[in-house]
Parts: structure tokens; C-alpha cells; sequence
């Protein structure tokens, strides 16, 4: 099989393996699986590591003397938990009122499933507290299709209809008794798992009657899936985040409408160039004045202030500075909270309505600032947290009349936190660019090139990779290990344009910062090739193996998981075309794309005996956002001209897409499989 591209072919001898329903495709998964039990089998110390992990989850918290209890914005009135029933073998999803101690059944994963072989994944879920009711999206073996259900949650009852063709991460908004939701048009049967979700529209469901059905109020005018709209709802306002087509160009628009008003209109508020840098978003409205986040003119982010009644006048409120301007948060009454990032260190500053400065609050470096807002005007108090890559959230308290803040517990781990710590480095990329990284080590650690290290990046979409605690990445700094997590260009870290830096035509130089960061480890010894393994996910997983095909004696092995690889044909599957992975990719329709997507493609590199860095590729057969085709083509032509001195091999997660689905015996076996690899590859001892 081969394609053309602007009078060149390109053979593609391993196409047949996009059909999933090929009989050679199960053969050649066979011969895969026997390769990958044959690993599996030499882990002799299996279950050595299991409880090493299982010891990792094992977090103890302890309140400070001076503790005062969880402000309102965390007291929920229900809480909800998925729970593995192992008489069944299925996921249920259960419920209660917060002060009761029993919980009750609301969902039996077994009524929704048809087969053993299935698994069912609860997505998106809004309860409504005010109505005592609940939306859920669930899907089945994580397909990003869904249907949504709604229940009462007084009764655990079901209300009798269901919301048909939605996605799993499908947003849940409640005015009252109507719930709002997008649902697309029913994709073809067979092709589920590959073609492009198109027909967007917004559905309102009243549950105010018995027997009403979902009511249809707003139309995407793309038919094609290309551009898409978002929404949300706020003060009986809700916004819209839509595209407009106006003569031959797709443009941006804000839309507000009043959902008291019984005709639904949304008003074009805000219209605004579809371009890459350009962002635009309402942080926060009081009466009639707008907060917005933006980058036009200023790719740091800055406030600006808007009048509902006057539209497409803006005028500066909080200006850009020097400072990457991560989110805008409503704190209490009258305050805002702008929170920044500049080389690695979170920076909150509160400003009041006038735009006014009433502190900056500098936080740790190396950590990262979580949940600071507070919605409630009357609210004293409010609860934030940081965390980093070595601890979970550790919880502080702040008094929002003098803006101090204490914390409120304590946590400790299977090791000494005290030991370790997170540097923020800089290192020069291939065209002379400055790269930050974290690097997550013990305080100690001797740099003489004998370091077990772990790279790990992104790198796409404007997305950072910012400080969390992973507990089974703390069984690898608990074995003397470091954690890197360079912020290539591409992500996020330094704005827009930082973001811009490495999309598209410039994909290449993402490629080049995370090689770089590599070469920085190995040259200011914190180890060497022999103990250097990198690992991605989605994109992430794109970047590091890009990376290993480009330069494969760099990394002793690669851990690349529901990444694309056949950069040729990602646009012809699922999402590869909507309006986000344009911008990030390009289409090798447009020739300048086609030369740029075929220079970095990782299935399109491979040389003919060739060393490459041991490889496990990781797949749900299920994913229906990146098909599970992408790993196989690569594999395949992998094994085929790779040096057969090397290891490349796969792991098949069933019944498992993008995100998961997997039952929990089955999500230990992958994540135990991952690590003993990755430990073996390192020289870790167990």
C-alpha cells in the first residue's frame, strides 16, 4: 500500500493494520502478545513491587493544633465514589449524603456492560445540590462516545430517557431543573473508533416534566467537527465560547445569553481572530462588569474589563507584566486572585475590583499552587493547597480579611520528604534557546554520571507539565531516582508564544528542546545513556519517541503510551482534524505541512538496522482518540529494520481507550509491567 503527496509515494506496507477487523491484524497481535508474556514472565520480582506501590498509597495526614475545618467551598452535600465489585467485575458507582456513614448502590457497572470483556467508565459528572440530582456521561470500554443519565438522588432513581451520542468528557451545566449538554450527530456504525465526531450542538433538558425530552437551542454552524464551541454557565448567564463564519474566514465569538428569558438568544458579545495566540476567556462577572483573560497584544495574559451592555469595547484593567498569567479566581467578596508563574515559582497576586494590589504572595519553587479561589461572598476563610512532585497536597488556610495565611496539616510518606528536593535549571536547545526544567532528586545526590533518570514531557497543545505527586514516581526518588520534566517549547510555561514556539512548522524545535535535555543530564552528570529513560503520554508520547528515532543513542529505553506516530494519516482518524490539532500539526493537504509532518513522523524515520532504545509502546485497543493502529503500524516497522538486538515491544490494555476504563486488577498489571521495565532498563535493584 502507498500514498501520494504532491507527486511523491510514500509506501505504507503496514496500512492494512488501520482495519481492526484484518484477521492478519489478530495473528500479528498473538505473536505480540506472546513476545510481551515472555517479559512479563522474567519479573521475578513482581510482587516485590507491587508492594513497594502499594506501600506508596499509604499517605498519612495529621491536622496542625491550630486545624480549623474545611471552609464551605469544599463542603459538598453528596459525595460520590466508584468502587470495584469483584462479584460482578465491574465498576459501580455509589453515592450518600455527606453525614451519613452508609453508601448506596446508584449505578450497577454489570446492567450497563453486555459482555465479560467490557469495561465501563464513568466520565463527566454534575450534581445538581440545589434539586438533588445528578448528570453522568458513561462509556463503555473508555470510548470517548457516552450516553448521559440522569438520577435523583433523593430516591436513586433513574428518569426515563437517555442523552444519546455525547462524549465522555461532555460539560454538565445546571440552571435550575434544566440541565445543558452538547451531543453530535450519531456516528456511522463500524466506525466509531475512526471517524471525526461531527454535528455539535447544545441540548436543554428540562427535568421540571416527567416526559420532557431534550430540546435543541443552539446549532455549531461548523457541520464539519473542525471548529468547535465550549460554554458555561454563571449567574443565570450562560457563555458561550463559539466559532462564526463571516465572509470565507472562521472567527471567534463570545455569546451571552439570559437564561431567565424564556427565548434562548445568544448575543455575539465579543468577536475576536481564530489564530494561535490569541486567547480569550471570561474569568469572573459582577452586575454588569466582565473580567476577561486574555493574550491579545500581550502573549504574558492580562485583565481586561468589559460592560455586558456595551459590546466589543475592552479596555486594560490588570495589565501583562513580566509574569506568565496562569488563571484569574474570584476570592471572597470583592477580590481577585491572578496567579502567575515565572522560572518554576507560582506567584499570587490579590488585587480588589478597582484593580487596586493588596499582596503578592510568593510560593515555593519547584511547587504548585492549587484550588485558590472562593466563591462565597461570605466566607472568612478559604482552603488552598500545594503540591510538588515529592509530596501530595499539603493544605494551608487563608484569612481573607488580612490576606494571611498558616497551614493546616501535615502528611508523611514511605520516605523522608526532607531529603529531597526540586532544582529549576536552565540548559541551551539545539538553536541556542533557554530551557527550564525541573529536576526532582535527593538533596544529596552525587552528580559522578551513575543516576537511574526519568525524563518526562508533553510538550504540546500550550499544556505544562507543572509539579503533582505521582505516588508511583515516588517509588522511583524512594530508589535513589530523579525525575526530569523539561518545559519544552510547545507547552505552556512561558505564555502563548512560548506555546506557539514549538506547534506546527515548528513541531521540530519541541523535538530538539527534549533531546537537549537529555544531553544536559548526561554533560552535568547526573547520569549517563546506560540509565536514562524517557516516557510520555498522548503527545507527550509523539515527543519521545520523535526524539528516539532522531537521536537513539542518547536514551537507554522509551515508555510511549497512546502516542500518534503516523503523522501522514493522523488526520484522516477520530479527532486529527478538528481545529485544535490543525493548529498544533498541520495537514499534509497543504504541502509545506506534508514536508515538515514527514520530517519528524517517528513511523516515517525508522532506519534499516538501526539501534533504537528499548521500547514499550502502551495501548488501549479501544482508543477511539488516538486508534491503537498508530502503535501497531510503528511497532511493526520498528521490529521489521531495527537492529533485533534491541527490545520493542507492546502492551495491550483490553477494553481500555485514551483515558482508562480499566478494571483495577487490570490497571496494577500495566502500571506494574511499565515500572518493572522501567526499572530493569535504569539498573534498579529490587
Amino acid at each position: 500500500m502507498s500514498d501520494t503527496y504532491f507527486g511523491e509515494v510514500i509506501e505504507d506496507p503496514y496500512q492494512w493494520m488501520e482495519d481492526s477487523n484484518d484477521p492478519q491484524l489478530k495473528d500479528w497481535l498473538d505473536e505480540q502478545a506472546k513476545l510481551t508474556k515472555r517479559q512479563s514472565r522474567r519479573q521475578t520480582h513482581y510482587w516485590d513491587l507491587r508492594a513497594q506501590i502499594a506501600a506508596m498509597y499509604r499517605i498519612r495526614r495529621e491536622k496542625t493544633e491550630d486545624h480549623v475545618e474545611l471552609d464551605p467551598k469544599f463542603e459538598n452535600k453528596f459525595n460520590t465514589k466508584i468502587d470495584w465489585n469483584p462479584y460482578t467485575g465491574s465498576m459501580d458507582f455509589l453515592y450518600k449524603l455527606k453525614e451519613h456513614k452508609n453508601w448506596k448502590k446508584l449505578i450497577k457497572g454489570k446492567d450497563i456492560l453486555k459482555s465479560g470483556e467490557e469495561h465501563v467508565l464513568y466520565g463527566s459528572t454534575s450534581i445538581n445540590e440545589d434539586e438533588n440530582l445528578i448528570a453522568l456521561a458513561i462509556s463503555v470500554n473508555g470510548s470517548d462516545w457516552a450516553e448521559g443519565h440522569v438520577y435523583d438522588l433523593t430516591t436513586g432513581s433513574k428518569f426515563p430517557y437517555t442523552l444519546e451520542n455525547i462524549r465522555t468528557g461532555t460539560n454538565f451545566e445546571w440552571n435550575g431543573r434544566d440541565l445543558y449538554y452538547t451531543g453530535y450527530k450519531k456516528p456511522k456504525v463500524g466506525r466509531e473508533l475512526l471517524d471525526k465526531p461531527t454535528g455539535e450542538a447544545l441540548y436543554r433538558l428540562s427535568l421540571k416534566e416527567l416526559n420532557a425530552r431534550p430540546e435543541l437551542i443552539y446549532k455549531n454552524p461548523d457541520t464539519t467537527g473542525t471548529n468547535s464551541f465550549t460554554y458555561d454557565i454563571h449567574q443565570k448567564n450562560l457563555k458561550l465560547y463559539h466559532p462564526i463564519f463571516s465572509r470565507g474566514t472562521w472567527y471567534k465569538a463570545i455569546s451571552i445569553a439570559d437564561l431567565d428569558k424564556k427565548q434562548f438568544q445568544p448575543r455575539n458579545f465579543l468577536v475576536y481572530p481564530s489564530k494561535n495566540n490569541i486567547e480569550l476567556s471570561i474569568a469572573h462577572i459582577k452586575g454588569d462588569s466582565l473580567f476577561l483573560k486574555t493574550t491579545i497584544g500581550a502573549p504574558n495574559g492580562k485583565l481586561l474589563l468589559a460592560n455586558l451592555n456595551k459590546p466589543n469595547e475592552l479596555s486594560d484593567f490588570i495589565p501583562e507584566y513580566d509574569l506568565n498569567l496562569q488563571y484569574v479566581n474570584k476570592l471572597g467578596k470583592n477580590k481577585l486572585a491572578c496567579v502567575y508563574r515565572k522560572e518554576g515559582q507560582n506567584i499570587a497576586l490579590i488585587f480588589n475590583l478597582n484593580g487596586e494590589l493588596l499582596r503578592k504572595i510568593n510560593f515555593p519553587k519547584g511547587k504548585k499552587l492549587n484550588h485558590f479561589y472562593e466563591n462565597n461572598d461570605e466566607a472568612k476563610i478559604t482552603n488552598f493547597s500545594i503540591s510538588s512532585f515529592f509530596h501530595p497536597n499539603t493544605w494551608y488556610q487563608l484569612n481573607l480579611e488580612n490576606l494571611e495565611f498558616k497551614p493546616s496539616e501535615s502528611i508523611s510518606v514511605p520516605y523522608d520528604i526532607n531529603n529531597l528536593e526540586t532544582r529549576y535549571v536552565t540548559y541551551t536547545s539545539k538553536d541556542g534557546t533557554n530551557i527550564d526544567m525541573y529536576i526532582t532528586c535527593e538533596k544529596n545526590t552525587v552528580l559522578d554520571g551513575s543516576n537511574p533518570v526519568l525524563i518526562y514531557a508533553y510538550g504540546g497543545y500550550g499544556t505544562t507539565v507543572e509539579p503533582s505527586f505521582d505516588k508511583a514516581t515516588g517509588l522511583l526518588l524512594a530508589h535513589g531516582g530523579i525525575l526530569a520534566v523539561p518545559n519544552v517549547r510547545g507547552g505552556g510555561a512561558k505564555g502563548s508564544d512560548w506555546a506557539v514556539a514549538g506547534r506546527r512548522l515548528q513541531k521540530q524545535k519541541a523535538i530538539d528542546d527534549f533531546i537537549a535535555a537529555g544531553e544536559y543530564l548526561i554533560k552535568n552528570n547526573y547520569t549517563t545513556s546506560e540509565k536514562l529513560v524517557i516516557s510520555g503520554g498522548s503527545h507527550g508520547a509523539l515527543l519521545v519517541e520523535a526524539s528516539a528515532i532522531q537521536c537513539p543513542e542518547l536514551f537507554k529505553a522509551v515508555i510511549a503510551e497512546a502516542g500518534p506516530y503516523d503523522m501522514l494519516r493522523f488526520n484522516l482518524f477520530t479527532i486529527g482534524s478538528v481545529d485544535t490539532n490543525l493548529k498544533e500539526f498541520g495537514t499534509p493537504e497543504n504541502i509545506e505541512d506534508y514536508k515538515n509532518l514527514k520530517s519528524y513522523s517517528p513511523l516515517h524515520n525508522i532506519a534499516r538496522n538501526k539501534r533504537y532504545p528499548n521500547t514499550l509502546l502502551v495501548t488501549g485497543d479501544t482508543d477511539d482518540r488516538v486508534p491503537p493502529h498508530h502503535s501497531f503500524k510503528f511497532l511493526a516497522k520498528l521490529q521489521e529494520l531495527g537492529d533485533p538486538s534491541g527490545l520493542y515491544h507492546l502492551y495491550v490494555t483490553p477494553g481500555s481507550g485514551h483515558y482508562g476504563a480499566l478494571a483495577p486488577e487490570d490497571y496494577v498489571d500495566k502500571l506494574l509491567y511499565e515500572y518493572y521495565f522501567m526499572f530493569e532498563q535504569m539498573g534498579i535493584e529490587l
